[in-house]
């Protein structure tokens, strides 16, 4: 009797235990409950750049912007009841140096030529005669140049420290010196067009021109697809300071949004950038999220060659084939659902269907998209199915691992070359161009409509001063 009751019980533990097995293999994903949707982060794109321009750099970059002729007027009035019409032009090339972080002090050759004479009227209208003036000076100024939000270039703190010569006439015999009055013209002058709410050179045109290359959209093409993108400029960072060594410390720092748009919608040219922000980047940085997105009819193609391609051996005796593999998302899940005929070595047909989820990764050594921590569910009348998957669920999930993969080394090859070309740029000045550049899958996130990659580039910008 007790031989009979312990038989009793053995088989039933083992039926117990072989349904809660089944039960926990095949109902542990439930798909009608995906979850909460993938929160997206903004893809955005940094740059921040510290730079030296050297003094050979800096003096190139003066004596190329100063205009050759500063003042050119007919009927100036000179005080002391004098006028006359006036050039003055630079005579030579322009010295400096640096004396604080804000302070610079210019030596400016000048030449100074026309006429001088009487204001008309009075003894004006008697002695009409205008002596000829040429004569060369080399005025020594001190200012604080400084950058404006709105991009304009305005001089502080402007000091007249010398004139750097004499000026003197002889006018009806009698002998001038204008040395005082010159000054007082050049300080005039200073004090009319100089100054922190005087905009003395507007930078903005030539920052435009250089965005409009940098900026501008950009395509990345792989796989029969193309994707354009334009970056929506937020904010501009920038602050400068003179150093001991005659060279000129800048920083910048550019903050936006990386967007997404179909080719035939591509802006024509790049967005206007905002005004400057005084601020300090002290790092050599690029960072930059792409958003790439990938048409689930584009995975289930990719997908399909590889799934379908081969049957899923479930046991000895089933094989399991797929067919009409549909992506989409589970929360932030992906889902592989499929039809499948699974076929026993009795000739047996058995069908269904299957609901593979997964998460996406990047595998950065095979530079394959693939899905890890995978789970699925079987829906199909047959008894014998279930069993079958349930017992060998780990085996299933392994093949679906090795599978449930696709080459994207031609998609990040292509953006990398995109972008790369974006920030590689020649001026006049110093050449720019990407170092230590990385780019690999920053996020996967299954959308409504597409797999949205987050391609993340990383890198330094290395500046060629000319």
């Amino acid at each position: 009797m007790r031989i009979k009751n312990a038989t009793y019980l053995q088989k039933y533990s083992l039926l117990l235990i072989s349904s809660l097995f089944f039960f926990f293999s095949c109902k542990s994903l439930d798909i009608s409950s995906p979850g909460a949707s993938p929160t997206v982060p903004e893809a955005l794109s940094e740059v921040s750049l510290p730079a030296q321009m050297p003094e050979a750099s800096f003096d190139r970059l003066i004596n190329s912007q100063l205009p050759q002729i500063l003042v050119e007027e007919d009927d100036l009035d000179l005080g002391n009841g004098l006028e006359g019409n006036l050039q003055i032009r630079r005579a030579g090339k322009v010295t400096w140096k640096t004396l604080s972080k804000e302070h610079l002090e210019l030596r400016i050759p000048l030449q100074i030529q026309g006429e001088v004479g009487l204001n008309q009227g009075g003894l004006g209208s008697l002695f009409r005669r205008r002596v000829p003036l040429d004569e060369n000076f080399a005025p020594l100024i001190r200012i604080n140049p400084e950058v404006n939000p709105n991009w304009s270039l305005s001089v502080h703190d402007f000091e007249l420290v010398e004139l750097g010569g004499d000026l003197t006439l002889e006018v009806l015999g009698i002998e001038l010196d204008l040395t005082g009055t010159l000054e007082r013209q050049i300080r005039r002058w200073a004090a009319m067009n100089l100054g922190p709410e005087r905009e003395l050179v507007q930078l903005k045109p030539w920052i435009d021109i250089l965005w409009q290359q940098v900026g501008k959209p950009f395509e990345v093409s792989w796989e029969n697809q193309n994707l354009a993108f334009s970056i929506q400029p937020q904010e501009v960072g920038f602050d400068e300071q003179f150093s001991g060594n005659n060279a000129l410390d800048l920083f910048l720092g550019l903050k936006g949004k990386i967007q997404s748009h179909p080719v035939e919608a591509k802006p024509s040219r790049a967005f206007p950038l905002p005004d400057l922000t005084q601020r300090r980047e002290e790092k050599n940085l690029i960072s930059a999220r792409v958003p790439i997105g990938i048409g689930y009819e584009f995975l289930d193609q990719e997908l399909g060659n590889f799934l379908g391609s081969s049957p899923i051996r479930v046991d000895k005796k089933t094989t399991m084939q797929l067919s009409n593999l549909q992506t989409g998302p589970f929360g932030e899940l992906l889902m592989v659902r499929a039809d499948f005929l699974a076929i026993r070595s009795d000739g047996e047909q058995l069908d269904g269907e299957i609901y593979v989820v997964g998460k996406p990764s990047f595998d950065q050594v095979e530079q394959q998209l693939e899905l890890q921590d995978i789970n699925f569910k079987v829906v199909t009348e047959s008894t014998k199915v279930k069993w079958a998957v349930a017992f060998k669920k780990g085996k299933i999930i392994r093949r679906i691992e090795r599978q449930a993969r696709f080459p994207i080394d031609e998609l990040l090859q292509s953006t990398l070359d995109s972008f790369q070309g974006q920030l590689k740029l020649e001026t006049p000045i110093a050449d720019l161009r990407l170092e230590d550049l990385s780019l690999a899958p920053g996020g996967f996130y299954p959308l409504v409509d597409e797999l949205l990659i987050h391609m993340l580039i990383e890198g330094k910008v290395d500046i060629v001063w000319k």
